[in-house]
């Protein structure tokens, strides 16, 4: 396949599941995805591979459970372990939906956060070409999870479909941000999702936005510890306060498929009322040409920080600026039913990190995508 679209993709998984559905409506399914990848640098970093072969970035396996508890009533929970977290186990859904009518669903619990063209299938491999979705916008991996509400609605209007997600909820935990760990809590976690669907054409629109708070410390030895000290001592700590300051994030996804040819195209913006985060600017172009069961990809993605203020803001955010870009080359192939094999070359240009001159290098990586 060149691309499955999510609401395909869910068709797949439950197909798989409902040959193992006991009369209870107790189904069970799942993915995996067992990879490997390699830099042909250290002078480069691309999600926390090096020179040496790692087979635990990519590797994850997955099971779903849904239990049916009545006609509109139903728990579901989606159990993950990752290579990259020593394969612990986590909970990364865990819901109960009501179905308010035939269109109408709500659901309460740990939700998926709806940021990406892909959240929902963000790690089921087997739903998208690449071994990985590109880092440069598919990025807030820390903030994946909200543990709230939604309300979808799913509508058609002559000949296009189309669905609305709103979502409000609570996150908190552990964030990487500049090489160290520190702790987030965004409060009034919320956003809406708009979907259109017509012919060969999808279109999606988001909006997020949350109250953040974190444990930034002006006496710290971590980066953005050493960044409110510097503004502080300039007089200027007030602006560089997170507490309590709101970041948004906006989306735009367009998508074109006609079976043979396909392109997918995604922005997004990252903008804050702190100037301790930088606001920053993403998007990716992927065109792929389908050869009967193989599909060969080409994607162009680029990531940059925004600098914008004062002087003293712009010198102070220079320290911690970054701009990436990456070209992907790869190819998938579609072996038996529910499985795909994949193998990709990435070149990644740090164009600047931390307001140095970057450097460049490959990702090499090959994986396995199941769907069961």
């Amino acid at each position: 396949m060149l691309r499955i679209k999510p609401t395909l993709l869910a068709v797949a998984i439950l197909a798989s599941a409902q040959a193992s559905a006991s009369d209870d409506d107790l189904r069970i399914n799942g993915f995996m995805s067992v990879g490997v990848g390699m830099l042909s640098t250290d002078d480069i970093a691309v999600s926390g591979f090096d020179t040496d072969a790692n087979f635990s970035n990519d590797t994850v396996i997955a099971l779903q459970i849904t239990k049916q508890i009545n006609d509109k009533t139903s728990a579901t929970t989606q159990l993950v372990s990752r290579g990259n977290e020593a394969y612990d186990t986590n909970a990364a859904w865990a819901y109960v939906s009501y179905a308010i009518d035939s269109d109408t669903d709500v659901r309460v619990g740990r939700l998926r956060t709806p940021f990406f063209y892909y959240s929902d299938f963000l790690e089921v491999g087997y739903a998208y070409n690449w071994v990985r979705p590109p880092e440069e916008v598919y990025r807030l991996d820390a903030f994946s999870s909200v543990n709230g509400i939604d309300v979808t609605h799913r509508f058609t209007m002559g000949s296009t479909d189309g669905s609305v997600q709103t979502y409000f909820g609570r996150f908190g935990g552990p964030v990487g941000l500049a090489g160290a760990i520190y702790e987030f809590e965004l409060k009034n976690f919320g956003g809406v999702v708009l979907n259109l669907n017509r012919g060969n054409f999808g279109t999606r629109l988001s909006y997020h936005r949350a109250d953040v708070y974190s444990d930034l410390d002006a006496t710290g030895s971590r980066a953005l510890d050493g960044l409110l000290a510097a503004a502080t001592f300039f007089g200027r700590g007030d602006d560089f306060d997170i507490a309590g300051q709101t970041s948004q994030f906006m989306e735009a996804a367009g998508t074109w498929d006609n079976g043979d040819y396909a392109v997918v195209a995604e922005y997004t913006a990252l903008r804050q009322d702190s100037e301790m985060i930088l606001d920053d600017n993403a998007f990716l172009l992927s065109g792929a040409k389908r050869f009967d069961t193989t599909t060969v990809h080409l994607t162009y993605t680029s990531q940059r920080d925004l600098t914008e203020g004062d002087t003293l803001q712009k010198a102070l955010k220079s320290n911690v600026e970054v701009h990436e870009q990456s070209y992907i080359l790869g190819a998938r192939y579609d072996y038996d039913s529910g499985t795909a094999f994949k193998i990709e070359a990435q070149y990644k240009n740090e164009k600047t990190v931390n307001g140095a001159d970057g450097k460049s290098g490959m990702l090499y990586s090959a994986a396995i995508d199941l769907v069961f």
